[in-house]
């Protein structure tokens, strides 16, 4: 794999990295900032008693050496106390560490958490975009790994440059110029080795990290599609492709522990050089006769905290030179958070504000489309502020996603094709051309024209991949149009509901699914539990009661494993009939269920007076609906049909389901909404007008 050339430690490293404190210690009275301070004053006592308990053995020289038993007595008990002391500060300094870790990890997380599951920067990043790898592995495992390695040197980040400059100086007054020279002279060597040694692992890391997200989501693939691959039968294939993945971790960490081999021998090598160094660097001043009129114990003390202070020197010298190493071993991990991080905050800088709600002005309306700007009464605001705005008149292209969905209200009487919205309009969509995002292909749809009515629910049909779902996606502000607008009814937003083909579930009770997206405890949802019930029953699930315990009692088991597509499916729609929603908007949500449960479904949904707007392939839909939408699927056509029903809805007690008559259309071929005029090949953006004199009487 082709690493990024930025990840390496090099200044665009050091600047990420700060920039991440601000994250991990987001203002000064916070427990993150506590915790550091009482990590600083720990670690400056551990270094004090450190030195106390180094010079112990020259004080024993001494007294031994003198015999003097009193003298001997009292360093001994004083010693003992010293390293008890040490003792417990470190284990404190080491807990404290732990807790400081596990502070910053909250705060992080809890950071990307909320904005990557706002304004739909999930989808963007995992289905839109992509230009980033496992976005999942980085909030995660990237995190934990890069923090886990930073708190192992937080503390020697916090005393080396203290203890280095105290133990040179004192070093000089033992042994001259010499002792500090040659420890440095020796750490500068081994600093330019290790950094010449560093610079591959920098990049074997980050390839490994990519490895262990792809190895860990295959595995995920298998997981979430368990079922379907026993369908499958013998899953050989699947056996070599997770194989594959393993044997690329593998030669990927293998070739990692060759490259630290490396740093490990240099560091190992001038750790145990700092020992020897110690003795030459006093044996100077001693072959010199700087210590010719001490006595013999005295010159045994002097050479056993003089070898103390130059190992101690070296040592902490030799600190610098292993953060070094796990500085090159967190720059991998840095790069990746931080890349996420800064693509996240693009996105946020990118989202336009959504419109004020407290604007009581009904002629409030935000238009989505290739230009994005806010209007009201139908004419552009003017502000002297919408200089500073930029955000009102921003062009955000063609294909590229909504930052946000705008939801708004107007008040008219014209046709849509005006794109002037009428008072029962909840939505009006008005030349809306789309395609997918980032993409420079042919159009799903153009030039469509189409409201939404309360109470006239409208049925999209049409080929796969014809722009049924790219159309929803639209309307959700996943995608937003390349020409074109989308009108929204004000406050439509808190009364409008999405059911997806693959409904959602988190993980829960019973009725936290049945609630979602709201909580239960804080809900303005009434329904009580009979009226649950009774909705259960409604869609053939009072079963699940049983299986759950109960409402409010947590399953030990993953929702997806235990409901079947049909079982989802049907949840979602007591789901939905709780919401009580306006508007509810259906992608193929009874695609898994039969015709029978899907007729109860949806005359539940028009008795409690939800206005549907339904993707679905099965003509037996139409008897629910005013209007079909048919998308051709090629070259963005389109028509748009009145529905005529000439039959009942089936009864609902009838556990028996028979094919509905219903003709696809009773309406003349001039009595329809169209783009499919074509001239040359080409689609014609004049459509044909809705016809004036077709009588509705005869509808739902």
């Amino acid at each position: 794999m082709a690493t990024d050339p930025g990840y390496n430690l090099n200044w665009l490293f050091f600047k990420r990295f700060a920039r991440l404190h601000r994250v991990m210690y987001p203002r000064l009275l916070s427990l993150n900032f506590g915790l550091f301070l009482l990590l600083v004053a720990c670690s400056g006592l551990e270094q004090f008693l450190a030195y106390r308990t180094g010079i112990i053995a020259g004080q024993f020289f001494k007294e031994l050496g003198d015999r003097d038993l009193e003298s001997f007595k009292m360093t001994a008990i004083v010693n003992i106390l010293i390293v008890l002391a040490i003792s417990v500060t470190l284990s404190t300094r080491v807990l404290i560490t732990k807790s400081l870790t596990v502070a910053w990890r909250r705060s992080i997380c809890k950071y990307f958490h909320n904005l990557y599951l706002a304004d739909f920067n999930y989808y963007r990043l995992n289905v839109v975009d992509r230009s980033l790898d496992n976005p999942d592995q980085r909030i995660t495992a990237d995190v934990s790994s890069l923090l886990e390695a930073y708190s192992s040197i937080i503390y020697k980040l916090i005393v080396t440059p203290f203890t280095v400059a105290y133990y040179t100086y004192d070093a000089f007054t033992r042994a001259g110029w010499i002792g500090p020279t040659g420890m440095f002279l020796l750490f500068l060597v081994s600093t330019v080795v290790n950094k010449m040694l560093m610079k591959p692992v920098i990049n074997t890391t980050v390839n490994l990290e990519k490895r262990e997200g792809d190895f860990r989501f295959k595995h995920i693939m298998v997981r979430s599609n368990a079922e379907s691959l026993a369908f499958h039968g013998d899953p050989h294939i699947e056996n070599n492709k997770v194989n594959e993945k393993l044997k690329d971790v593998c030669s990927t960490q293998q070739h990692l522990y060759y490259r630290n081999f490396g740093i490990d021998v240099s560091v190992n090598t001038f750790s145990y050089l700092g020992a020897i160094a110690s003795y030459l660097v006093i044996a100077v001043p001693i072959f010199t006769g700087v210590y010719d009129d001490k006595t013999g114990s005295e010159l045994s003390q002097a050479i056993s905290e003089n070898a103390f202070v130059c190992i101690y020197l070296i040592s902490q010298l030799g600190n610098l030179v292993q953060i070094t190493g796990i500085v090159a071993s967190m720059a991998g991990s840095t790069h990746r958070v931080c890349e996420l991080r800064e693509k996240l905050e693009q996105y946020k800088d990118k989202r336009a504000p959504p419109p004020n709600q407290a604007n009581d002005n009904l002629n409030n309306v935000v238009v989505h489309g290739e230009n994005k700007k806010e209007e009201y009464g139908g004419k552009k605001k003017t502000n002297h502020a919408d200089k500073k705005k930029p955000w009102l008149t921003k062009n955000v292209g063609e294909g590229v996603m909504s930052p946000y969905s705008a939801h708004s209200n107007y008040n008219s009487t014209n046709n849509p094709s005006d794109g002037v919205m009428e008072p029962d309009d909840l939505i009006l969509l008005h030349g809306v051309s789309l395609k997918p995002p980032n993409s420079s292909g042919a159009l799903l749809i153009h030039n469509l024209d189409l409201a939404i009515k309360k109470n006239r629910n409208v049925l999209i049909m049409g080929p796969s991949s014809s722009g049924k779902s790219s159309l929803l996606r639209a309307l959700r502000g996943l995608w937003i149009p390349s020409h074109g607008t989308i009108q929204f009814k004000r406050n439509l937003h808190e009364s409008l509901f999405f059911l997806p083909q693959k409904p959602f579930f988190t993980n829960g009770t019973l009725r936290e699914q049945i609630y979602y997206p709201n909580l239960p405890s804080y809900s303005s949802l009434t329904s009580d539990d009979s009226e649950i019930k009774r909705l259960l029953e409604v869609a053939d699930l009072s079963g699940l009661l049983d299986r759950c315990n109960g409402l409010d009692l947590e399953p030990a088991w993953n929702w997806y494993d235990v409901l079947s597509p049909g079982e989802a499916q049907r949840l979602a729609f007591v789901r939905l009939f709780v919401h009580k929603p306006v508007l509810a908007v259906l992608d193929e949500a009874t695609s898994a269920i039969s015709q029978g449960v899907e007729t109860k479904l949806y005359t539940e949904c028009l008795n409690m007076g939800i206005c549907l707007l339904s993707v679905g392939h099965r003509e037996t839909l139409k008897q629910f609906h005013y209007q079909v939408l048919t998308l051709t699927g090629f070259n963005g056509g389109w028509k748009l049909e009145e529905i005529a029903h000439n039959v009942n809805i089936p009864d609902l007690n009838s556990t028996e389901t028979e094919e509905i008559p219903i003709e696809e259309s009773l309406l003349p071929k001039d009595c329809l909404v169209s783009n499919q005029a074509v001239d040359n090949g080409n689609v014609s953006s004049e459509n044909s007008s809705l016809c004036n004199d077709y009588s509705t009487k005869s509808l739902i």
